[in-house]
């Protein structure tokens, strides 16, 4: 016997069934965006909150130091072009005319703004006769802050 040439089948009755969209795949793609978004979002929230409390813990900082007695090292925070003009003594003789500064036993700050990267904060200062309004002025960036201006109650530093 001889090989009988290939025939192709018959057509079937079976009409092939259209297929909708890919829904596992479209709403996974869908939940991987989200993800990457919200994650996005975080991080931008997390890097601003840390340039906020980085001026923040600058503040508290140069306050303790003060309070302290460390008059070298809050002078060192002080904006350049106030280090330039006054020195140590200077700066402490200054500072005795703001005796909330010298005697406090705590500082909270509750209102904070960042702008062009100067941090501008309102709070209270804790001293034994009672609480005093405070405003403390920042500029830098990169980790480094010095005190541009500084408002004890309702009187400016001198010369900030």
């Amino acid at each position: 016997m001889q090989p009988q040439p290939y025939q192709a089948p018959p057509p079937s009755d079976m009409t092939p069934q259209k297929k909708g969209p890919p829904w596992p795949k479209i709403i996974g793609i869908g939940c991987l965006v989200f993800v990457i978004l919200g994650g996005l979002c975080g991080v931008g929230c997390w890097m601003f909150c840390q340039s906020v409390t980085a001026g923040k813990d600058d503040a508290h900082a140069f306050l303790a130091e003060i309070r302290a007695g460390d008059y070298a090292a809050a002078h060192a925070r002080m904006a350049p072009h106030y280090q330039q003009t006054h020195d140590v003594n200077a700066f402490q003789q200054a500072l005795a005319g703001f005796p909330a500064l010298t005697s406090h036993t705590d500082a909270s700050f509750n209102q904070f703004q960042v702008r062009n990267g100067v941090h501008d904060l309102n709070g209270t200062l804790t001293t034994p006769s009672g609480g005093v309004p405070i405003r403390v002025i920042l500029s830098g960036g990169g980790g480094t802050y010095a005190v541009t201006g500084l408002v004890v109650g309702t009187r400016p530093f001198p010369d900030l």
